[in-house]
């Protein structure tokens, strides 16, 4: 997987290189570069939208052939290839690579309160099903093994304090 993040940060290197050298940064540049990285953002939160990478890469291959053929022009043939070194490392460059799961949880209705439950670790005799029906909640399964449960914010809370008590019973 390609850390898109330190591609982004090498770019953002050779933007300020070339402004240190008085070279004049084309706006549509700055704009682009901006554009991926909040791509980048999006998908370090949703990592399962993998076709929002693969939106981000021919932007990013974009503003890097752009900020290139600029630092060969203007700083020169030795310079601009070792910025293209650079940049292919940060291409390679897997450390740091962190996708974290998004808080934000699709196909929950606004102001609806929930939870995610691991239905598979609570073993109720009763059984789940009916403590849910009980309180009037909404259940979807999870790709995790999680089960997703929402409603009512005090229903949720009941649902909860009752399903601690059933568990707590029968250990």
């Amino acid at each position: 997987m390609i850390n898109y993040d330190n591609v982004c940060k090498k770019l953002d290197d050779l933007m300020l290189e070339l402004l240190k050298n008085e070279v004049s940064v084309p706006q549509h540049l700055y704009d682009d570069l901006n554009s991926a990285r909040r791509l980048v953002n999006t998908y370090r939160n949703e990592p399962a939208e993998l076709d929002i990478v693969m939106d981000n890469s021919p932007l990013l291959k974009l503003v890097e052939m752009n900020l290139l053929t600029l630092a060969e022009t203007e700083l020169g043939k030795d310079s601009a290839e070792e910025w293209q070194k650079k940049i292919n490392m940060a291409y390679e460059d897997n450390s740091g690579l962190d996708v974290k799961r998004s808080t934000f949880v699709a196909g929950v209705p606004k102001g609806e309160y929930w939870i995610r439950l691991k239905a598979s670790e609570v073993k109720l005799d009763g059984g789940l099903d009916d403590l849910i029906a009980k309180y009037n909640l909404v259940t979807k399964p999870q790709d995790d093994d999680y089960l997703l449960i929402y409603g009512n914010k005090e229903d949720v809370k009941a649902f909860l304090k009752e399903v601690r008590q059933k568990v707590v019973e029968q250990n």
